[in-house]
Formats: C-alpha cells, sequence, structure tokens
C-alpha cells in the first residue's frame, strides 16, 4: 500500500473521534483579566447561558441550534463574548432536558441577569458546540441597537474591578477559615459522584489562594443549590462582601444536606426494622409450623367460634355454611389475606343470637303503668299499643304487625317505641334512615369488598344477643329513593313484611335469617312521603299534637323534674321559681308547635340563666315580666294579623310537620280601567297542589258567581296572596278558604267574625275530608276563634276530640259549599 493510501485511510479513522480528542477546554489560562484585550468599543456579543454563571478557571461547553451556531460563528467579533444567566426558563424547556446545556436566542436583554462574564470563545464545527472561558466579570450597561433582528443583541459593557486582593481585615480571615472547615464539612455529606466531581473542578484552583477558595465555592455551589441564589453572590463588588454571601449560601446548603441526611437515616432504620421484624416472622412461622403450634392457635380459634354456638339452636342451613369455613380455615396459611376474610366471616356467623330469646311479658296492667308513666295524654296510642299486647297475648308472642307511628316532631314517637320494648321485656335498639341511600348500609356488602361488613340490621341482632328486640327504624319517612346504589326504600320491603322477613338474606353473611321475632316499629312525620307499596306493609298509628292544656301537664309532670335532675338544679330549688302565668306564656309565645321538644329547649335554655345566679346566690323569679331576659324575645304575637276580616280576607285552618297553624287568604283587585283582564295571579311560596287548589277553586266562584248574576270575574284581574311568603305551603284542604275570599271580594262582603274554616272543594262544590284536625283546632283556639267550619265527613274526628279543646268552639259541618256560603256569607247565600 503506497503512503498516499495509508494517509488517506488514518485521516478516515481519525476525522469521527477528533472532537473528543479536542483541547477546546485549556485550564492554563492567565489570571490576570488585563491579558486580555477589550473588544471595539467596549461592546459584547450577548449570550443567554443556563442554570448558572460562568465563574473563572471553569470553562464550560453549550450547544447551538444550526441557526444559531452559523450566525455566531460567522460574526467577526465573536472571539469575545458576554454570557449571562437567564432569569426564567420555559416550561417546555426544562421538561424536554435542552436548557441545561443549550443557548436559545434572545429577543429581549431584560430575560437575563445583567451580571456576567466576559469569556473567549472555541467553536467546534462538527457537533455546534462552543467552549466559553471566563475572563473577568462584566455589567451591561445599555442595548445597542440595530437595523435587522439579531439572534444575539450587542450590548455595552462594564468590567468589574479586579479583585486579586488578599483578605485584610481580621474579621474576613475569620470568616475564611470558617468559610474553609465548613467546606470540609461539606465535603463529608457528599456522594460518591459527587465528590469526584468537586475533585476534579478543585483541580483547576489554587486553594491557597483566598479568591481561588471562592472561586471553587461558587462552582459547586452552581451544581447544587438554584441559580438565583448563585447569582446573588456572582454579582457581589468587595471582597469581603463576597466572603460573607458565599459563607452564608454554604451553610445553607450544609444545613440542609444534614436535615436530609437524617431523614434518609431514619427512614434507612426504619426500612430495616420493618424488614428485620418480617423476617423474624417469616422464621417464627416455620418454627411454629414445625412444632405444630400453628395449629394450635386455630385450634384456639376453633374452640372460641364453638364456644360461641354453645346455647343455641343454629339452624341447619347455617351450620353447614360454618362447618365448611371452618374446614377451610384449617388450611389456609394465617397470614394470607383470606386467613382474615374467613376469620372475620366466621366472627359475625357464630355470634347471631341463633334461638336465644329474652322472656317475653306481656302484661295488660304493666304496658298501661308503663305508658301513663312515661307519657301523658295520647289515649289513642295508648289503647292501640294496649289491643296490640292483648292480641299478642293471645297468640302467645307481639309480632305478625309493623306498627309506624307518624305525627310531628317532638311529640313522643321515639319515646313511644322505648316504652313498648320496656312493657314487653324485650331489648330495644334504635336505626336511624335519615339521609341513607345505600342498599349496603341495610343488607350489607358482598364478601368482594375490602372492609365489608354486614347491615344495620345483622348488626342490631349481635348488638341485642336477642332474636325477639324490638327493632325501632326512626325516620323512615326520610330514607334515599332509587340511584345507582339501589333503592333503600325497596330494600326495607324484605324486612317489614311479616311473610318474607323469616328469610331475610344479607348480603355479607350470604345466608338468610329469621327476623320474624322481631318486633319493627317505625316513625316518620309524614306518611306522603313513603311509597304506598311500603305503606301497605305497615299499620299507621297517628301521634297527634299537643293542646296547651297537655303542654302544661307534660311541663309540670315530666319536663320540670326531668330537667332539674339534669342540670343538678335540685339541691337548689329554694333560690328560683317559676310563676304559672310565665309557663302559659311560654306554651303560647314561644312554643306553638305540635311536640314539647323546643318547649324542653327553652326551659333548659332558662335554667343555665338561672344557673348562673344560683352559683352568685342570688332568688330568681322567672313570671312574664322577666321571661324575655331568660328565653328571649317570642317569635309568635298573640295579637292576630287581622281583627276585623276586611273584604276578600279570610281565615283557613292548616296542618304541618311542626303542628297547626292559621293560614289568612288575601284577594284583591290588581288590574284597573284597560289592565283589567279577567284573570287570577298567585304569590306566596305555592307547592303544586295548593296551586291546583287555586285553580279549582277560582273555577267554581266563578261559576256560582255566574248562577247568582254576577259578572265581576269577567273583567276583574284579581292578586290571590298567601301571608308570610318565605314558609312554603301545600295540601289539599285550602279549597273553601280561597272559595270564600274569591266571593267575598266579588260581591263585596266580608264574611263573618272569628270564623276560621278547613276543607277541599270540588269543581261541583263538594266539601271534601282533611287530615290534622286536632292540630288545626288547637290553632283556631290559640287565635281566638269562636266559630270553625270542617268538613261533614271529619264529624266522627270532631267527636273524638277532647272536651276541653272544644268548649268555647262552635263547630259547622258542611257537605257542600252551599253549607259554608251559609255560615260565612249570609249574604251572598240569600241573594
Amino acid at each position: 500500500m503506497n503512503p498516499t493510501m495509508l494517509l488517506r485511510r488514518l485521516r478516515r479513522l481519525w476525522l469521527p473521534y477528533r472532537p473528543f480528542c479536542s483541547n477546546d477546554i485549556d485550564p492554563n489560562q492567565p489570571e490576570d483579566p488585563a491579558a486580555y484585550p477589550l473588544p471595539p468599543a467596549d461592546q459584547v456579543r450577548v449570550l443567554p447561558i443556563p442554570r448558572h454563571p460562568i465563574f473563572p478557571k471553569h470553562p464550560v461547553r453549550f450547544r447551538l441550534n444550526t441557526e444559531s451556531f452559523n450566525s455566531l460563528i460567522d460574526d467577526p467579533t465573536n472571539s469575545v463574548v458576554g454570557a449571562f444567566v437567564r432569569k426564567q426558563v420555559a416550561k417546555a424547556e426544562l421538561e424536554q432536558g435542552q436548557v441545561l446545556h443549550t443557548i436559545h436566542s434572545l429577543s429581549d436583554v431584560a430575560k437575563v441577569f445583567n451580571v456576567g462574564s466576559l469569556c473567549e470563545t472555541s467553536f467546534n464545527r462538527f457537533h455546534r458546540t462552543v467552549t466559553l472561558t471566563p475572563i473577568s466579570r462584566i455589567r451591561l450597561t445599555d442595548v445597542i441597537p440595530s437595523a435587522v433582528r439579531e439572534r444575539f443583541p450587542m450590548a455595552h459593557f462594564s468590567r468589574f474591578p479586579s479583585q486579586h486582593t488578599s483578605v485584610q481585615t481580621p474579621q474576613d480571615k475569620q470568616l475564611m477559615k470558617t468559610l474553609f472547615t465548613t467546606v470540609e464539612d461539606l465535603r463529608a455529606l457528599l456522594s460518591q459522584q459527587e465528590l469526584h466531581t468537586a475533585e476534579v473542578i478543585a483541580d483547576r484552583f489554587d486553594m491557597k489562594l483566598d479568591e481561588d477558595l471562592l472561586d471553587y465555592v461558587g462552582v459547586m455551589m452552581s451544581y447544587m443549590v438554584d441559580a438565583d441564589k448563585v447569582q446573588k453572590v456572582f454579582e457581589t463588588e468587595t471582597i469581603s462582601e463576597r466572603i460573607q454571601a458565599t459563607l452564608a449560601l454554604l451553610q445553607e446548603h450544609a444545613r440542609l444536606r444534614v436535615s436530609m441526611r437524617e431523614l434518609q437515616s431514619e427512614a434507612n432504620s426504619k426500612m430495616s426494622k420493618n424488614h428485620e421484624e418480617h423476617v423474624y416472622r417469616d422464621i417464627l412461622g416455620l418454627v411454629k409450623n414445625k412444632l405444630g403450634m400453628d395449629k394450635d392457635e386455630k385450634e384456639t380459634l376453633k374452640a372460641k367460634y364453638k364456644q360461641n354456638l354453645e346455647g343455641k339452636t343454629v339452624p341447619l342451613h347455617v351450620q353447614k355454611i360454618i362447618d365448611e369455613e371452618l374446614d377451610r380455615f384449617q388450611t389456609i396459611d394465617k397470614h394470607s389475606s383470606e386467613f382474615h376474610v374467613i376469620r372475620t366471616y366466621l366472627d359475625w356467623l357464630t355470634c347471631l343470637p341463633y334461638g336465644v330469646s329474652t322472656q317475653e311479658t306481656l302484661d295488660l296492667e304493666k304496658a298501661k303503668a308503663i305508658l301513663d308513666r312515661d307519657h301523658f295524654g295520647m289515649k289513642d296510642v295508648k289503647d292501640r299499643i294496649i289491643e296490640f299486647i292483648a292480641v299478642s297475648k293471645l297468640r302467645g308472642s307481639a309480632g305478625g304487625k309493623i306498627l309506624c307511628f307518624t305525627g310531628p316532631p317532638g311529640v313522643g314517637k321515639t319515646s313511644v317505641a322505648k316504652s313498648i320494648a320496656e312493657a314487653l321485656n324485650r331489648k330495644y335498639y334504635r336505626i336511624s334512615l335519615g339521609g341513607l341511600d345505600d342498599v349496603a348500609e341495610l343488607k350489607g356488602h358482598r364478601r368482594t369488598y375490602v372492609g365489608a361488613q354486614p347491615g344495620k340490621i345483622i348488626s342490631a341482632l349481635k348488638q341485642c344477643a336477642s332474636e325477639n328486640p324490638v327493632l325501632l327504624i326512626d325516620e323512615i319517612d326520610k330514607v334515599g329513593r332509587r340511584n345507582f346504589q339501589g333503592s333503600p326504600e325497596n330494600a326495607l320491603l324484605e324486612v317489614l313484611d311479616p311473610q318474607q322477613n323469616s328469610a331475610f338474606n344479607d348480603h355479607y353473611l350470604d345466608t338468610t335469617v329469621d327476623l320474624s321475632k322481631v318486633l319493627f316499629l317505625c316513625t316518620a312525620n309524614l306518611t306522603d312521603d313513603i311509597s304506598p307499596v311500603l305503606m301497605d306493609r305497615m299499620e299507621t298509628i297517628e301521634v297527634k299534637g299537643y293542646t296547651a292544656e297537655e303542654k302544661m301537664e307534660i311541663f309540670d309532670k315530666h319536663l320540670w323534674t326531668r330537667t332539674l335532675k339534669e342540670m343538678a338544679l335540685e339541691p337548689h330549688i329554694g333560690l328560683f321559681s317559676i310563676t304559672q302565668e310565665a309557663k302559659e306564656v311560654l306554651i303560647r309565645d314561644y312554643c306553638r308547635e305540635a311536640g314539647v321538644r323546643k318547649l324542653q329547649k327553652l326551659l333548659q335554655r332558662i335554667l343555665e340563666k338561672v344557673a348562673v345566679k344560683v352559683l352568685q346566690q342570688v332568688h330568681s323569679t322567672v313570671d312574664p315580666a322577666t321571661l324575655k331576659d331568660y328565653a328571649g324575645q317570642p317569635p309568635f304575637s298573640s295579637k292576630r294579623l287581622y281583627e276585623v276580616l276586611p273584604v276578600g280576607v279570610v281565615m283557613g285552618l292548616a296542618y304541618t310537620s311542626m303542628g297547626g297553624s292559621t293560614l289568612y287568604v288575601e284577594v284583591v283587585k290588581s288590574g284597573f280601567g284597560k289592565d283589567a283582564k279577567g284573570e287570577l295571579k298567585t304569590t306566596g311560596n305555592l307547592k303544586s297542589v295548593m296551586q291546583e287548589s287555586i285553580q279549582i277553586a277560582y273555577t267554581y266562584a266563578k261559576s256560582l258567581a255566574f248562577a247568582k248574576k254576577n259578572d265581576y270575574f269577567d273583567s276583574a284581574s284579581l292578586h290571590l296572596h298567601f301571608p308570610e311568603g318565605a314558609t312554603p305551603k301545600d295540601g289539599p284542604s285550602a279549597g273553601v278558604t280561597i272559595t270564600t275570599a274569591l266571593l267575598s271580594i266579588a260581591f263585596n262582603s266580608p264574611v263573618m267574625v272569628d270564623l276560621a274554616m278547613t276543607g277541599e272543594i270540588s269543581l261541583t262544590g263538594k266539601v271534601l275530608a282533611i287530615g290534622g284536625l286536632k292540630e288545626k283546632v288547637v290553632a283556631a283556639r290559640r287565635d281566638s276563634v269562636k266559630t270553625v267550619i270542617i268538613p261533614a265527613a271529619n264529624k266522627h274526628s270532631w267527636e273524638e276530640l277532647p272536651e276541653t279543646l272544644k268548649t268555647g268552639l262552635t263547630v259547622h259541618l258542611a257537605d257542600s259549599y252551599e253549607d259554608v256560603l251559609k255560615v260565612a256569607l249570609p249574604s251572598i247565600h240569600s241573594s
């Protein structure tokens, strides 16, 4: 082979490796910045470098894209450039990893710090890189305008004063010693890779020189802390300032390293301890398995389950499941997840009260005594409960029916259920369904779910440890409707149906449980919110509200003594008193609801204020004059809204979930002249049923007026309003009241004084039956009404009212609206 061919082949082998053998980075640069001449007119090309500033004796190589590299290498002033750190880095560049070693073009000098390094350049065309060798620190003064858009703008600069001086003051010398000690301490906290990098960088500096030590620390911190903090150190002008800034930054990072080392050591220690415990458990498990001790632990659990079943009559299908699960239990490793699932399942299966019942007492006299002791009034409710117990005594056990107590809040529905449980000598358990919308809360979760457990019914049996408890399903009217988690209301059908609950299937147990011996009692405020299918399974017992006289008896016999005992005021009864007049005002102006719960709360509030005076040894008397100081301003006024009813205004009687109340209907003419269109406008927060009643009443009033040759409705624009618009109003019992108000304004005739009425009207004028008569009569007496009109279909309800409630009231029974018109508007009736 001739020499020419040999040289060509050697050249081909050498060229690819030439960039890696380049001597672009020259650590032996001159130390004196004055050795480098200034660029022409103190101008320099600005390069935006990433990550950290360039310290002396630490050249850095950067990449450029093709356009930027060609632009820079063709620049005649490219021998010396200014390297300035970018202030912000785009998020996309950080994600792509392009920012660490790449220089991008610069559109605005404000995006870089104004203090940087004047650097000599060395280009590598093969890789399009530039090596920047620092000469001195410089500060940008202003940008040189250019007619064309440049990738790297030109700018004027000024050099920093030379710092080739030794430390002079004793304070700076002491700080330098501390700095050197801190550097040594930090080296002990570095990883092997970081320590190797620090040693490579240290070869470029003479550690005997103070300035070299500061530059070395600056370079180290550049790779360890944020660029902003390093830039602040880089920008210091005097050597004293630089020593202080460098030492502060170094000590801060050292403290951070120590904290991280302690946290890492603590985490490693914890992990090591957990691993050690795991190994020991494995060894212990193997030893127990070899010695047969593992089987002994399982045998202990098996004996516990059999002990749970002693004295119980377990159904055959349940016993079969228990035996199968015990066999599986013996073969499964105790450390497996399935072992704990089977163990929990067996705990539930064996703890249920199979065949265990309390001795039931069906004594009518005892039951009557308990009911009279705990509750005042409620004659209908008590009679119905005594009848239920009497039938149960004849049958041999209580059951066969699901009783549902309905009525306003605070009338004693829940406490009645407690009294029934005590009278029957049964365990008592309350299940609240308010807001429940998940079927699994009632029927349990499937065992495939993590943390599965039985439903509330099975939990109640376990809690009571009896097959025949009294389970109160409270607030059944507030249970959730159908959703993606099922329908809890429909799930109750299986529980509350006496024909089905003997084979109740809980999802967790996955077997049938007999609930036929459980006495289920339910409570609800309004039966309208309960599904008709569910209502068909239950027998409703209405718990009516209390009259003022009954509330007074309850106050004296129950609330007063109970509240005194709760607040420990019985020993101090001689230091305070409450007058009879104050009790009457409290019941009349503060507590108009059907129940007595608010009355009890107000009594507690009064006695709390009394307790303060008792501790001060001050005698206090609660009377009508001082009642406002103890209970606040009364929410109700004893004065009626209208003493004399004007034309178009009629007093009705309403029944709400809180009890009875008077309800005024106001009708006025709203259109005059050209605005009169013969239409009806309604306001007062009216719901759908009330809106329908208004339409029916309006139609009937128009037909009755037409029959009596009155054409008022043909052209009159009317506005019908129910006061207290913040209160929602609904229900089918205001028809006769609305009709009377419309006819009153049509014939310009006011209704008789002290009259209230209730009843629904049909399109043909029939007066239909209503509910809540007792509560409505209580509201009428409270407002000093003398005459009431009720539907003739409610005659039996009127006769069942106590005589004390009917005294002083004149009742008129209406079968059709003509009967109402005869009493309320006799002048129209006779026309």
